[in-house]
Formats: structure tokens, sequence, C-alpha cells
């Protein structure tokens, strides 16, 4: 198929789940029962089109203000004499916005008879998703823009992650109903502003912008 078929459902879950390093595949189910074994609907990929880097996730809350406390252009005038900044980029977070997932497989289930059925869906493609900006980010500010995030929002933020192949998720679809599945990377969002602090404290090259980070991966059903 060419194009994604239109959304019919209200109802949307995200399960998401954490994969450290060595960590056995871990399995996300939305159902607690186990699958009938008389008739499963496997999820068809979805082709032909270009996966959704900023997906909506559920249940997001609004937009948080973290409290704007600006640094000085330079440090108070009652500093020790002669002292210096360790030079270096920094990156200052003055707005935690809704979270998005980086799709990176997507998948349906049409239930085309006149009772309930169960799907499984399972991952079949990864992707990367890294550390990144409105605006092309250097290495080092890479570098700052994740130290902020993780010790001021997000501890479990990484550099990149990888999505895993072969997670199975498992539901139940409605007579004459369509399940979307979008299997991909949650990205922590937060706007900010980047500056360069010198060896005598001074700010310099401050710039705004949207970044972010991934934190973790999972399923959207909907």
């Amino acid at each position: 198929m060419k194009f994604r078929l239109a959304r019919i459902s209200a109802a949307t879950a995200l399960v998401v789940l954490t994969i450290g390093t060595g960590a056995p595949h871990a399995i996300a189910s939305a159902a607690s029962e186990d699958l009938p074994t008389d008739e499963v609907l496997v999820g068809v990929e979805v082709e032909g089109q270009e996966l959704d880097e900023d997906l909506p996730i559920p249940g997001e809350p609004e937009d948080t203000v973290v409290p704007d406390v600006d640094l000085p252009d330079k440090e108070p005038d009652n500093l020790p004499h002669g002292i210096e900044c360790k030079p270096g980029w920094f990156f200052k977070i003055t707005e935690n916005k809704k979270n998005t997932m980086s799709v990176k497989y997507n998948t349906f289930a049409e239930n085309t008879s006149s009772r309930s059925l169960s799907f499984k869906f399972t991952s079949k493609k990864s992707g990367t998703t890294e550390v990144g900006g409105s605006v092309t980010l250097s290495s080092e500010v890479k570098v700052a823009v994740l130290g902020s995030i993780k010790a001021e929002i997000n501890a479990n933020a990484k550099k990149s992650w990888t999505s895993e192949i072969g997670v199975e998720i498992y539901g139940s679809i409605p007579a004459k109903s369509i399940v979307y599945g979008d299997y991909g990377i949650l990205k922590e969002k937060v706007y900010g502003y980047k500056y360069y602090r010198g060896s005598a404290c001074q700010k310099a090259n401050k710039q705004n912008m949207t970044v972010w980070a991934p934190y973790r991966e999972g399923w959207r059903v909907s």
C-alpha cells in the first residue's frame, strides 16, 4: 500500500519498556489474558511512507515551564580576586516541552468479522535516535544538552538509542475495526539556550533552540 489508512480509533495507549545493555528482550503486553488459539490477527507492515519523527505521546502533561534563572554576563564582583571559569559550552533549560516518539516501525491489523479478535504486533525494523536539536549541534553542545537533560529533567536520557527488533504487543480489536501500532523511541524534549562560557566567566554565542534526547522505547497503539 502506498499510504497509511486513516485512523478511526479514538483510544490510544502507549506501552513502553526500557532495555539496558545485556538485558533480555522484554515483551510489552497490552492484555493480561492469554491469546486465543483459534484466531489471532497479525500486524501488516505499512509501506511507502516516511515515518514520523515527532509522533505525539498519549497522556503527556501540558508543557511545564522551568523558572528561567538567567546567568549574568559575568560572575559577581565579590568573587575571590583572580578566579577563573573553565571554558566550555553549556545548555540552560527554560521549558520542559511535550515529549514525542520517533517512529521506527508501524503496522496495523483489521478485524472484518462481527466479533472481537486478538491481535499481535511485532517490531520488525530498527532505527537509531540521537541527541539533537532544532538547529545543527556540535559534539560539544550535544554533551552539554545531554548533561542538562539528565541532571534537570530525565536521568534516563541517553546520547543514542537504537530500537529493538522482535518486541511484541498483544491486544484486542473490536468487530469491524482497525488497530494501528507504532514502535519507536521516546524523546525527552526541552527548550532553552546554548551558550559559551569563557575563562572570565562571561557568556557568549547565546542561541535559543529546542533540543531532545532519547530515553525509552515502546509501542503506541491506537
